[in-house]
């Protein structure tokens, strides 16, 4: 391998089935190595806090970075309100030092409330920015910015300018519903094709199926794309990205879509779509910045 970029995914599950999974994956990973893992490693509160207490253990042991989201109360995100948990990108180092850049602006209906006892309670607030943040990999610097799952709506019409999207990465943990991580790689390929990103990652999980007549609620997705320095660029006009949201993305009325298998049922219309709740569908995301730099 030429980077030292594992892009990982983990079974749709509960949360223990899920750790354990990703236990016996980072065993195997050689020291140095950046891993990406889906969105979403444990969904609620008490599960994230013993999550990430393995996750800063095996990087230290393992002398790994490992990056994903947790429901957590971080304490170094800036423009958080206080006290509030959010679904936050929560990254950790090889020296087990964790860092919170990022928290998701665009959380689902289900994420937000919990609509009946049966559903997992996350509760997690709306977060208001995208935050350009600068990792240090093996001693160079490079820019990125972490769409989390359905924050790619962000990239389209939340974020006024383009030019101010253009990075190095876009990294994206996702836990996008059958066929809407086809929407994902057409609207990276495209952003790639611009020369707003010059490589993106994007991660997605999946989902065991028995019967094999049913679709899976899931597709995996372990992706790393580099922009030729050889290709052309094709501008990206704020009418492509018009477009690619008539194309890629679904909204739907919060009430109506009160589970991830609810969403599930919008993500298969067309040719794959991801979702935003209409709370989130007017969100006003505005670029902002990570001070400290990632040692990765």
């Amino acid at each position: 391998m030429s980077h030292p970029w594992y892009i990982l995914s983990y079974p749709l599950a509960s949360e223990k089935i899920a750790l354990a999974n990703v236990v016996e994956q980072l065993s195997s990973i050689e020291e140095g190595a950046i891993v990406v893992l889906p969105e979403y490693l444990a969904y609620t509160r008490d599960n994230s806090e013993l999550a990430l207490e393995y996750l800063v253990d095996v990087c230290r042991k393992r002398k790994i970075s490992v990056m994903t989201t947790l429901n957590l109360v971080p304490d170094h995100l800036p423009y958080a309100e206080p006290g509030r948990n959010y679904n936050v990108l929560t990254i950790v180092n090889r020296q087990g030092d964790v860092y919170t850049p990022q928290a998701k602006i665009t959380p689902q209906s289900f994420e937000r409330v919990q609509f009946e006892e049966k559903f997992p309670a996350m509760n997690v607030g709306d977060y208001t920015h995208l935050n350009r943040v600068t990792l240090d990999i093996h001693g160079q610097e490079h820019t990125a910015f972490f769409v989390i799952c359905s924050d790619m709506y962000s990239l389209l019409l939340g974020v006024q300018h383009i030019e101010d999207l253009k990075a190095d990465y876009a990294i994206v943990p996702g836990n996008f519903g059958n066929k809407a991580e086809r929407a994902v790689d057409r609207i990276l390929h495209r952003f790639r094709e611009g020369g707003v990103f010059g490589t993106t990652i994007f991660s997605n999980p999946y989902q065991v199926i028995k019967d094999p007549s049913k679709a899976p609620l899931v597709q995996r997705a372990t992706e790393y794309t580099e922009r030729s320095e050889d290709a052309p660029i094709i501008p990206l006009t704020d009418w492509d990205r018009i477009q690619l949201f008539k194309e890629n993305v679904a909204v739907y009325p919060d009430e109506f879509v009160p589970s991830f298998v609810h969403m599930a049922g919008l993500t298969v219309k067309d040719e794959g779509r991801l979702t935003v709740g209409l709370n989130r569908f007017a969100a006003n995301v505005t670029i902002g910045t990570y001070s400290p730099i990632i040692s990765l």
